[in-house]
């Protein structure tokens, strides 16, 4: 080896090594800047959901349906129904409000009483947006977040225990889990969704 190739291989070591410094040093400043970029995010989001409640209301986008007796009189009854732009588009606002929340149970219900309270209550509509709020996160959120945890983090393993998830959850009987009754009298606080969430989720050694 002559001394050219000893000080190319040198130098080679050395850009690679400054690289992973400034690599490391983003990395830094992007952790530090996240609180302010997160809270002008949010703030940005509450503005924009007030004017879109002013601008482009839901009830602007629902249509009652008149409803018919075997007779076909009308009964006085109606099918309230969105228009599949509106349903779309307020299921994926119902979707990232409710991500936004992590597990922060008390917005995670103040986000469902606002999607029930526009709806005026109707369980159906609400249960209409809500179906469509969780098709926007199975089919466009998750797929994303995995393929940047895969292609970025080399984690190929969250794909599969998402997957592992679903089998612990269907394997889980109703009566198997404590009533609120019987967690109370047992002194313990009642398994909700969050807790079957977290057991299908956790490793079966924990």
């Amino acid at each position: 080896m002559t001394t050219n190739d000893s000080d190319r291989i040198i130098a080679d070591r050395l850009a690679a090594a400054e690289r992973i410094r400034q690599q490391l040093k983003e990395i830094d400043r992007m952790k530090t800047e996240q609180p302010d970029r997160l809270a002008k995010a949010r703030s940005d989001a509450d503005q924009a959901r007030g004017w879109a409640l002013i601008e482009d209301p839901w009830d602007r986008h629902v249509t009652a349906l008149p409803a018919h007796g075997p007779d076909g009189t009308r009964n006085g009854n109606s099918l309230t129904l969105p228009s599949l732009t509106a349903k779309e588009l307020w299921g994926a606002r119902l979707a990232f409000d409710l991500l936004d929340c992590g597990d922060d149970f008390d917005q995670v219900d103040e986000v469902i009483s606002r999607n029930f309270s526009m709806v005026h209550g109707d369980t159906g509509l609400a249960m209409l947006l809500m179906s469509s709020a969780l098709s926007t996160i199975a089919t466009l959120v998750v797929p994303q977040l995995l393929n940047e945890i895969e292609r970025q983090g080399s984690n190929w393993d969250e794909r599969v225990r998402l997957c592992e998830a679903r089998a612990k959850a269907w394997n889980a009987r109703v009566d198997e889990i404590p009533t609120e009754e019987e967690a109370a009298d047992g002194g313990v606080k009642p398994i909700d969704g969050f807790d079957l969430g977290s057991a299908a989720l956790g490793d079966d050694d924990e």
